[in-house]
């Protein structure tokens, strides 16, 4: 079901999902990565990183997509196709993120859950 078949009110709030998603991987800082969960989390309301998962399945150009990844540091793009991953993994070595031997983002380069907090009444994260 596309939002063209739902009803008007769950169109709206479908929208709503996105932007949320949108806005707070634009908080993001080069160089971080945060979980699909992670950010799933701070929607309102809370939404799984599954349904956080299929929403990035949608998002636009602007939004650092290549920023969120899977919590066990896995790239799961790569189930969309092996370029797809590439291009990921490409562009946040090119942030200065780090992978390790398994091919995993390195934990470090996580957004702690103290950063992932909303700090202001909107939920953004800065």
């Amino acid at each position: 079901m596309n939002d063209e078949q739902l009803p008007p009110d769950s169109q709206n709030e479908a929208e709503r999902l996105r932007q949320q998603v949108m806005r707070l991987c634009r908080e993001i800082p080069e160089g971080q990565v945060a979980s699909y969960g992670q950010i799933g989390a701070l929607c309102d309301p809370p939404i799984s990183g599954y349904i956080c998962g299929r929403v990035m399945g949608n998002v636009m150009d602007n939004v650092p997509w290549w920023r969120i990844i899977g919590k066990d540091g896995k790239l799961p793009i790569s189930k969309r196709g092996p370029n797809h991953s590439l291009d990921q993994r490409k562009r946040l070595e090119n942030e200065g993120v780090g992978f390790d031997e398994d091919g995993k983002v390195e934990k470090h380069f996580f957004m702690g859950a103290r950063d992932m907090e909303p700090k202001d009444e909107q939920g953004s994260l800065f």
